[in-house]
């Protein structure tokens, strides 16, 4: 791959892959590591991506993978985990995003999501925010799809319960419960 090339992917990616490594919540330097990391591993194994699955996720396992070895690295080196990370680290790619879209709310949601444990909060990111499905979660977690389903019910139970929504079936088995758009099950 030429230079214009090479940069051009870079520039492309390396939002999306710090996007994907903010989830793990490190701190700021061993994010930009993990992150600087990926983006090389993705560059050296181009030439070699098959195309068996889209592009993004086989950047996402990359940085995935880079970001449990960055976790299990400083274990190794301090005998703990990395202290939490400071959201705002993280975001400069996302405040434009923000700013547009009711910056209050998707701060409230961004903090339940930061309580919840890495996996269900990794899930819910890859699922919701990525458009990934449960087989692409699974392969890239490497877990199985039933773990994965387990994972983003526990997440959705737990944002529910931290937002006061009722879950959708207990709104179907409840004469005259709402949805927040205000219809009604009957």
């Amino acid at each position: 791959m030429d230079a214009a090339n090479s940069r051009r992917f870079v520039e492309t990616f390396t939002p999306v892959v710090a996007a994907q490594v903010a989830r793990f919540r490190m701190p700021h330097d061993l994010s930009q590591d993990a992150v600087q990391e990926t983006m090389i591993r993705a560059l050296r194994g181009l030439p070699s991506f098959r195309g068996a699955s889209r592009l993004t996720t086989w950047i996402y396992t990359i940085a995935f993978r880079e970001s449990v070895r960055q976790r299990e690295r400083w274990q190794q080196e301090f005998g703990s985990q990395p202290e939490a990370w400071d959201p705002e680290d993280a975001r400069s790619s996302e405040k434009a995003f923000e700013a547009a879209s009711g910056a209050e709310d998707l701060a409230r949601v961004r903090r339940a999501m930061e309580r919840l444990p890495d996996d269900q909060r990794l899930a819910l990111g890859y699922h919701y925010l990525e458009s990934m499905s449960v087989a692409e979660i699974a392969d890239l977690m490497q877990s199985s799809p039933n773990t994965v389903k387990s994972w983003l019910k526990r997440g959705r139970d737990a944002l529910r319960a931290e937002f006061g929504v009722a879950d959708a079936e207990e709104c179907q088995t409840q004469p005259g419960a709402s949805h927040s758009s205000g219809a009604s099950h009957e």
